[in-house]
């Protein structure tokens, strides 16, 4: 039986470590606090960066527009166009990104709709005979370092099949598809058009030459065949070994 003494003791050391696990709660509590208040401000702050590069993005494009209707050289407003597309497209996934509820991923959906709805505006008034499908697969998201690039790869060779594939007021069908399969994404953008006389593979065109860059950029692998029509796949990780962290 505990004499008094022992009893005072140990309700002193149950108070002591009761007093001891209460601390311990209410700073890990405050340290929850302020984590969760620090990636709210970061959140707010990465929502902020990317609607001001959307709006910087938008004055550049307008001003090349200013510079377009200025020219009068062919060739010249031909390269102003495409490069203002390149920037329209950037802006375009800027803006989702911003007006997203998750600063890690992004919706491929709504960047692959409001991409290929900008390209449909501008070259569907040249030649309303070209039929544009899109076989997209629903819920893909991506991490926001790489929805740039796909983005770019995507107006880049829609806009190729636009520009190169089809005769001024011929008819002819764009087709892209996007899903997972396996452990990747699979991209594909063909066209029954003409087709190209030499190998893809051999072009310098700047506008290949930047989707080869992209590829490569997002750890992904190209094939080709332009023997009926045009016909270009690309694969690439569904996961990015070197992901952004906030």
């Amino acid at each position: 039986m505990l004499n008094p003494l022992d009893l005072y003791a140990m309700f002193i050391l149950i108070f002591i470590y009761v007093h001891t696990i209460k601390k311990e709660q209410a700073t890990i509590i405050q340290h929850e606090s302020q984590m969760e208040m620090d990636l709210k401000l970061k959140s707010k702050l990465l929502t902020e960066i990317h609607h001001r590069v959307n709006n910087n993005l938008q004055i550049i494009s307008g001003l090349m527009s200013l510079q377009i209707e200025s020219e009068n050289d062919e060739k010249l407003t031909t390269s102003l166009n495409l490069t203002q597309n390149r920037i329209n497209a950037i802006a375009s996934v800027h803006k989702i990104i911003y007006g997203s509820p998750n600063l890690l991923f992004v919706n491929l959906n709504q960047i692959f709709n409001s991409i290929l709805f900008n390209l449909k505006l501008i070259y569907l008034k040249e030649n309303p005979n070209i039929e544009l499908r899109e076989l997209i697969e629903e819920g893909l998201e991506m991490d926001l370092d790489r929805a740039i690039p796909i983005g770019l790869i995507l107006n880049e060779l829609v806009s190729n099949s636009f520009r190169h594939a089809f005769t001024k007021e011929g008819k002819g069908m764009i087709e892209v598809s996007l899903g997972k399969l396996g452990e990747e994404f699979v991209l594909v953008v063909k066209d029954n058009g003409l087709g190209l006389e030499r190998e893809w593979s051999e072009s310098k065109g700047i506008g290949i030459m930047l989707v080869k860059n992209l590829v490569k950029q997002l750890k992904g692998k190209i094939s080709f065949d332009g023997e009926k029509g045009t016909y270009v796949e690309i694969k690439f990780p569904l996961v990015n070994v070197n992901p952004i962290q906030i």
